[in-house]
């Protein structure tokens, strides 16, 4: 992630000298992680959500962006007063990329969670979060860096490095 803070960083400057308006909103003054009724814990700002606007994919199960190269990956961004011609989505749904919601068939992303913060209901944000105050302890002692992450639900399944299809299960 150090790494995407830095090339969002080193865009929104080009972009800037370049003569248009450019912000990175997670590292924005105005960015906010807080709890919303609605959501539980919300941000004021989704990376995976601008992602799924800008038409790089749909959103699966444990609520990861599922792209034509899969789940397992990170996605930054970048808003600038650009003018460009849309990307077509080849999708209307926001859970197309999906079995379980597409289909009803798959879901094997929710055994892969080791603290069943998955279910057929979906994900349960606060389960996982607390999850990750853990690997963020592990990630600091063994790794000596502040990070955090698991991940498990977005490895080992068909999703994990494309669109799946009914053929992967």
């Amino acid at each position: 992630e150090e790494f995407n803070e830095l090339l969002r960083k080193q865009l929104a400057e080009r972009l800037t000298e370049s003569g248009h308006e450019a912000v990175v909103p997670i590292l924005s003054p105005s960015f906010k992680m807080g709890r919303s009724e609605q959501y539980g814990m919300a941000s004021s700002w989704s990376e995976r959500h601008a992602a799924y606007a800008a038409g790089l994919g749909t959103f699966g199960l444990c609520d990861g962006l599922i792209t034509p190269v899969g789940k397992a990956m990170r996605v930054g961004s970048v808003v600038a007063h650009v003018q460009l011609p849309p990307t077509p989505r080849p999708y209307d749904d926001p859970h197309a990329y999906c079995l379980y919601y597409s289909q009803g068939i798959c879901g094997q992303c929710i055994p892969r969670c080791p603290v069943g913060a998955l279910s057929e209901a979906g994900h349960d944000k606060k389960k996982c979060r607390a999850h990750l105050g853990v690997t963020s302890k592990y990630v600091r002692s063994e790794y000596g860096f502040e990070g955090y992450g698991c991940g498990l639900c977005q490895t080992g399944v068909p999703c994990e490095s494309k669109i799946p299809t009914k053929a992967d299960l």
